[in-house]
């Protein structure tokens, strides 16, 4: 059993901040992404029938938890009349431990689906990734998962997702968010393979209507740091450039609406394809410290994830500024107009402020009812979690576990980032 994640290990640690060199980037580039993305009801129809003629067995295991399990049945209808024989499992949960996904395949193997379904928010989709590996690799160590090592999926099973949250993106990735909760406090770690990004994609706007505005400016939040970090990673590519800027515009306007009106299908609509755009610029140019700051801050001091990830826009906005003027670029694609890059930084820092409290998110980390003698008791292991978390290495600046504490100590007060 490995007891690190392989990105911990020195020899990545060092390699992968230079893996998004621009002379890197000229002799390798790869894009993940599902091979078919569905769109609708009727898009959820055409996908089961396409399947259907797929697998020769016609089991489809459908992952799920008890909130959303009333679209797991639709869902589950669906592939009824394709001729697919069909089970649900209910017991998906937020942030899942290592030890549910073993659980999940356990289920899997006594019913041997041919098709495994997510239906669900992103941590629903990332656990059945990780529970599909077990499934297909009995005994596989989750924490040995590296985008090196090819693993040979899908010789019992294809995996298809459709998510009720718009935010996560985990229905086109090659990542699966798991919880290592053997450690204290508990860490997030990352399982990273092209082979475990699904299969399809269906995306639904009727899953996600109704959803409560906090979830809402939560999941919401989420998509917009994928595309923001996605933006400005130094794994940066055309490709993904232009889809983060078409994300970030729809979050703009659309999460507001969402916010407001958790029955406006259009802006659910909208919403559902912001996420999914990012997921694929995201998937495809990393995140950097938004998100390795988020997934310490957030699984340690229990703040959802996509909050926790939404408040560090800011702040890491400001210290990539130091390394790099692609921030400039941003401001100017989302309408800010300044006079110099001192104010084109202000300005698109306050944007991303202002934005956060319009939901209610306060972007000074105290303000989320942290103790200063719980943050000072947990600081050092954030640190250290952020410092190790696979997103640092993609940050265009390099870093350091004293820059993580620095940042982490503005962001606790609320204070600009100047160093």
């Amino acid at each position: 059993m490995a007891t690190k994640m392989w990105y911990v290990e020195p020899v990545w640690q060092t390699m992968l901040p230079t893996m998004g060199g621009e002379a890197i980037k000229e002799v390798y580039g790869h894009w993940f992404a599902p091979r078919m993305i569905f769109t609708g009801r009727m898009g959820a129809t055409a996908l089961s029938m396409l399947v259907a003629f797929m697998r020769e067995r016609r089991k489809a295991f459908i992952l799920t938890d008890t909130v959303v399990e009333r679209h797991a049945r639709s869902v589950a209808k669906d592939f009824q009349e394709a001729s697919f024989q069909t089970t649900i499992w209910n017991e998906a949960a937020p942030e899942p431990p290592v030890t549910l996904a073993q659980k999940c395949a356990d289920a899997m193997t006594k019913f041997e689906p041919d098709l495994i379904v997510a239906v669900g928010g992103g941590s629903t989709i990332d656990l059945a990734k990780a529970a599909w590996i077990l499934y297909e690799l009995p005994g596989y160590d989750l924490k040995a998962v590296n985008p090196t090592i090819p693993m040979g999926l899908r010789k019992k099973a294809l995996l298809a997702a459709y998510p009720t949250t718009s935010g996560t993106g985990s229905e086109v990735t090659w990542a699966s968010i798991l919880t290592d909760d053997s450690v204290t406090p508990p860490v997030k770690i990352a399982l990273s393979s092209a082979e475990i990004v699904p299969d399809f994609a269906v995306l639904v706007p009727e899953f996600t209507v109704g959803m409560p505005p906090k979830i809402t400016a939560g999941t919401g939040l989420d998509a917009l740091a994928h595309s923001v970090d996605g933006y400005l990673t130094c794994y940066d590519t055309d490709i993904c450039d232009a889809l983060a800027i078409k994300s970030i515009e729809l979050v703009f306007k659309f999460l507001p609406r969402a916010y407001k009106e958790p029955n406006d299908t259009e802006a659910r609509y909208r919403m559902q394809m912001a996420a999914t755009i990012a997921g694929l610029a995201f998937g495809n140019s990393q995140c950097a410290l938004t998100h390795s700051l988020g997934h310490a801050v957030g699984k340690v001091f229990g703040i959802h994830h996509g909050v926790a990830v939404g408040i560090f826009i800011p702040y890491s906005i400001q210290y990539h500024s130091r390394a790099s003027k692609k921030y400039v670029q941003l401001a100017k694609k989302i309408g800010i107009e300044a006079k110099d890059e001192a104010e084109c930084l202000q300005k698109l820092v306050n944007r991303f402020k202002q934005f956060l409290l319009s939901f209610k998110v306060p972007y000074a980390l105290k303000e989320h009812g942290i103790t200063n003698e719980r943050w000072q008791k947990n600081l050092a292991d954030v640190a250290r979690y952020s410092s190790e978390d696979v997103c640092t290495g993609a940050s265009p600046r390099p870093t350091s576990i004293i820059d993580i504490k620095k940042i982490l100590e503005y962001a606790y007060e609320g204070k600009d980032i100047d160093f």
